[in-house]
């Protein structure tokens, strides 16, 4: 999709100004300004926010970026000597000095009404920049002191397709993965394809609204084919390249003694129909369903397979956080978090296809991408009994460690956190910081007890050489399952 300079700098904009606001606390120089004034308070989401008093400096309400960091889970690189914080990456990374008025980005100066500052291990920023800027909902509220944000449905660095730079670099062709034209007639395409994953004999096909796929088994080779009329592939389907009409993508599919591979491709453009292509070594039945907007083809040798969650079983999805071209945070040695999660949740996946009474799903079950929202949307389609999402976590200072588990809802969530805490904390032996509440859209979104845990800090050199280790990672991954089957009452 082409877009123009102007678009490509409102979306640059965007970016640079919601990363801003979720930067964590930054060292540097104290500044000036009016105390906490007396009772204020920050509500975040309808959820009072402690130890975040709003400052005044000059007439301008402040108000601290460190407990949003916290809730929402962005992180920046700084560089001390410079006194610059840098949010993103090249080639339109956003650059905030404190002290200054203007923040520059690939877009362009952003003005701030006063400049950032740090106070008491606090950095601080503009209400006024928070609204205008952010993407936040904001009300000041001068009677009670309080200050209201609301976040919006999905933020920008949680969206499907993320803001581009002001002069974008070409993307680099993928040879395995060229992607979708749009269909001829706009009409005729009602369902977007989000997401393609294969886990325990069971394919899984993401939508944005319903479809009615359509099966076929063929023989000489053994495949099975499913068709979804009125659909064409989604933004994240599409990340590495164009799928034209009648070019195939892969998915690798591994440890199965029945699936080669999972194929898929634009089969039609009119009416336009994605195709997916199930290669088989053999035979096999199969149970073609839906459920919500997924799709889900259940395989099974000896006949057809019964739905998930049948007979009474309980449906787990595990979420590994990231993939493909959000690599999630940079460990110290440059480890990437998305190579550390993804074998990490595929030992869980192994596990849990050996319990007799759990049906598993998994949002991603190789490289690829997935938006948080579409991964809460699979969840919540599934009817699942349980979602957790496995991070790593990271810093700016490598003396932080430890493991710690987020929950959103309190009534719903809170408990499956605390076990699932308990079990992971013991595994890693890593410092305990307990189960927290946060707002981080794959949890706030999910409409069943849901949990992300952070293993480790890839940003400390013991725990990322750690959690890169085969044998830690089974350990940790058996001690996820052991809370998962507590929690469900499995034992």
């Amino acid at each position: 999709m082409k877009l123009t300079q102007q678009v490509w700098k409102k979306a640059a904009a965007a970016f640079a100004a919601a990363a801003l606001l979720l930067a964590p606390v930054l060292p540097g120089p104290a500044a000036h300004a009016a105390g906490p004034e007396a009772g204020t308070r920050i509500v975040l989401d309808d959820r009072t926010l402690e130890g975040a008093e709003p400052v005044v400096v000059a007439g301008t309400t402040m108000v601290p970026i460190r407990v949003v960091s916290e809730q929402l889970g962005y992180a920046v690189n700084w560089n001390k000597s410079a006194e610059k914080v840098t949010i993103g990456s090249s080639p339109s990374p956003l650059v905030l000095t404190l002290g200054s008025v203007s923040a520059d980005s690939g877009s362009g100066p952003v003005a701030l009404q006063q400049a950032p500052f740090v106070r008491a291990n606090t950095t601080y920023v503009p209400l006024r920049f928070v609204g205008s800027q952010m993407g936040l909902g904001v009300k000041w509220q001068q009677a009670t002191g309080t200050v209201y944000l609301q976040t919006p449905a999905e933020n920008p660095r949680d969206s499907a397709e993320p803001a581009m730079p002001s002069n974008p670099a070409p993307a680099p062709a993928a040879p395995s993965v060229p992607a979708p034209a749009p269909a001829s007639n706009a009409a005729e395409t009602s369902a977007s394809i989000d997401a393609i994953s294969f886990s325990d004999s069971r394919l899984t096909i993401a939508a944005d609204s319903p479809v009615v796929p359509q099966g076929t088994l063929l023989r000489n080779p053994d495949r099975i084919v499913v068709d979804l009329p009125g659909s064409a592939f989604g933004p994240a389907l599409l990340r590495n390249g164009n799928l034209n009409l009648g070019q195939i993508a892969a998915l690798p599919v591994e440890g199965s003694s029945l699936v080669k591979q999972v194929r898929y491709s634009l089969f039609s453009q009119s009416p336009s129909t994605v195709r997916v292509v199930l290669d088989l070594n053999r035979s096999a039945g199969y149970n073609l369903y839906t459920q919500g907007n997924l799709v889900i083809v259940d395989l099974n040798d000896g006949g057809t397979a019964p739905p998930a969650g049948a007979n009474g079983k309980k449906i787990v999805v595990i979420d590994p956080g990231h993939g493909d071209q959000d690599p999630g945070g940079i460990g110290i040695t440059g480890v990437k978090e998305k190579n550390m999660v993804l074998p990490l949740s595929l030992k869980v996946a192994a596990l849990l296809k050996q319990e007799p009474d759990i049906d598993l799903i998994m949002t991603r079950s190789d490289d690829t991408f997935v938006t948080r929202s579409g991964r809460a949307k699979m969840a919540n389609d599934a009817g699942a009994d349980l979602f957790l999402s496995i991070h790593g976590n990271k810093a700016s200072s490598s003396s932080a460690v430890g493991t710690e588990t987020y929950y959103a809802d309190a009534a719903r969530s809170k408990s499956l956190a605390d076990v699932i805490q308990k079990h992971v904390q013991a595994a890693t032996g890593f410092r305990d910081r307990g189960s927290k509440q946060a707002n981080f859209i794959v949890i706030r979104q999910t409409t069943m007890p849901a949990a992300l845990v952070e293993i480790g800090f890839l940003s400390n050199k013991e725990e990322e050489t750690l959690m890169m280790r085969e044998d830690f990672q089974q350990k940790v991954a058996e001690a996820i399952v052991a809370g998962i089957k507590e929690y469900l009452k499995l034992d």
